[in-house]
C-alpha cells in the first residue's frame, strides 16, 4: 500500500537535517583538528578497520569513490592516516593510522560514542533497532533506483 508522503514528512529531509546536524556536533566537539567536516567519518572508519582498501571504505560509508579520494588525500595531507600497497594486489591501496593519526583516535571513537548517544536519548533499544531495520531498507530502495538509472543490475549493498 502506497502512501502519500508530504515533502514535511520525508525521511529525505530528516536523514539530511541529522546528518547535516551531527556533523556540526563534531565539529564543535572537534575543534581544533585538522579535520573537515565530512572527513570524521572516514578517519573514524579507518581507525575501526585498519587495512581497509578506499573501495571499502566508499562502500561501508555509502559514498562515491570521488569524494572518498578526496577525504583520503586530505587525511594524508594532513599526517592522520597513509597509504600502503597491498602484498598480493598491487592494483590496492591500504589505509592506515600514522602515529598523529593513533594519537586522535580515542578522542574520535570517543565523540562518535557521545553522538551515538545523543541519537538514543529518549529512544527504546526496540525502537532504535526498527529505525535501523527501516532505514536499511529505505537505503536498498534508494540504491536500487540509483543502479537502475546507472543502466546496472541492483546490488545488494546493506548489511544485515
Amino acid at each position: 500500500m502506497r502512501r502519500l508522503i508530504t515533502i514535511k514528512a520525508s525521511v529525505g529531509k530528516y536523514a539530511a537535517a541529522i546528518y547535516r546536524n551531527a556533523q556540526t556536533i563534531l565539529s564543535y566537539k572537534l575543534e581544533g583538528l585538522d579535520l573537515k567536516k565530512g572527513e570524521y567519518d572516514f578517519f573514524y572508519y579507518i581507525s575501526q578497520n585498519e587495512g581497509a582498501s578506499q573501495q571499502e571504505l566508499s562502500d561501508n560509508l555509502y559514498i562515491g569513490k570521488s569524494t572518498t579520494a578526496k577525504a583520503v588525500k586530505n587525511l594524508i595531507k594532513y599526517g592522520y592516516i597513509s597509504r600502503e600497497q597491498d602484498r598480493n594486489d598491487r592494483r590496492c591501496k591500504r589505509l592506515f593510522l600514522t602515529e598523529k593519526g593513533k594519537r586522535i583516535a580515542p578522542l574520535i571513537r570517543a565523540t562518535f560514542r557521545e553522538l551515538i548517544d545523543i541519537y538514543c536519548q529518549d529512544i527504546s533499544e526496540t525502537e532504535y533497532e526498527e529505525t535501523i531495520k527501516v532505514l536499511t531498507r529505505v537505503l536498498a530502495n534508494v540504491y536500487s533506483e540509483k543502479d537502475k538509472l546507472r543502466g546496472r543490475n541492483c546490488v545488494e549493498r546493506t548489511r544485515s
